[in-house]
């Protein structure tokens, strides 16, 4: 079963949600040496969030990494990791991996995670703000204008669309 559609024009996947397997997107978006670095970065990220108990639900996965485009800046992702599983996680560990929780978890450290695991690693603790993350991603959020082309990176003959589709994985089992 084919979960992950074609680009419709392209470039970007026709607007929707999409559930897929990281299976399925390492098959389909693995195109370039790029993708494979950034790639190895944010499934270092989650096996070591996995690592530390706190397993996402689901993960939204977007950005330009769900684009045709040759070098992606990075992976953009929510991840949704209810507070019972943070509190169970902080009981269970020592005070090394309770740091590293409350690291991953604080806002305030996104640019120091986009430095060390190429990725945006957005939060999302019900599936209410986990939705609210699929709307911002889709259509570019309140503005409801996705980010323009970007003249460096995107060919000239890309058209941002009003809105795009992203892609949602449920992990089962352990370690991706």
């Amino acid at each position: 079963m084919k979960n992950i559609p074609d680009f419709f024009d392209n470039y970007h996947l026709p607007d929707g949600l999409y559930e897929c397997t990281i299976e399925e997107i390492e098959q389909r978006f693995l195109f370039s040496e790029k993708r494979i670095y950034l790639w190895g970065l944010f499934k270092n990220l989650i096996n070591r969030l996995i690592g530390l108990g706190l397993k996402p639900k689901a993960l939204l996965i977007d950005g330009s990494f769900v684009t045709g485009r040759e070098e992606p800046g990075d992976v953009d992702f929510a991840a949704l990791i209810p507070p019972p599983v943070i509190e169970e996680a902080l009981k269970t560990l020592d005070e090394h991996d309770k740091h590293a929780i409350f690291l991953f978890m604080s806002p305030e450290n996104q640019t120091a995670i986009r430095s060390l695991f190429g990725t945006h690693l957005l939060l999302a603790d019900t599936e209410d703000s986990l939705n609210h993350w699929v709307d911002f991603f889709r259509t570019g959020g309140a503005n409801g204008k996705l980010r323009d082309r970007d003249p460096e990176r995107d060919p000239d003959w890309v058209i941002v669309p009003q809105s795009k589709g992203i892609l949602k994985v449920y992990l089962d089992g352990g370690d991706i």
